[in-house]
């Protein structure tokens, strides 16, 4: 897994996400439900329009980006 979004993948998996590197080198992002929704390559040609593409893809999609600070964490865990 690329490093620029291991944080992203870890937190993405916390939530339920499916995120699977395949054979090619991509990093790729499935919602809970089992859909595809973005990949992000081992070795981008330009790593901050990738990193725009894929948060906006996972916002779309329904997952909080960038990921919420310990902080709001318990915030929404007292909300709750």
């Amino acid at each position: 897994m690329n490093t620029e979004i291991a944080k992203l993948a870890k937190w993405a998996a916390s939530q339920g996400w499916d995120v699977r590197d395949d054979a090619k080198g991509y990093t790729r992002f499935y919602n809970p439900e089992g859909d595809y929704i973005a990949q992000y390559p081992a070795t981008p040609s330009n790593p901050r329009r990738r990193m725009a593409d894929l948060m906006v893809a996972l916002k779309r999609a329904g997952l909080q980006v960038p990921p919420p600070s310990k902080k709001e964490q318990r915030a929404m865990r007292r909300k709750g």
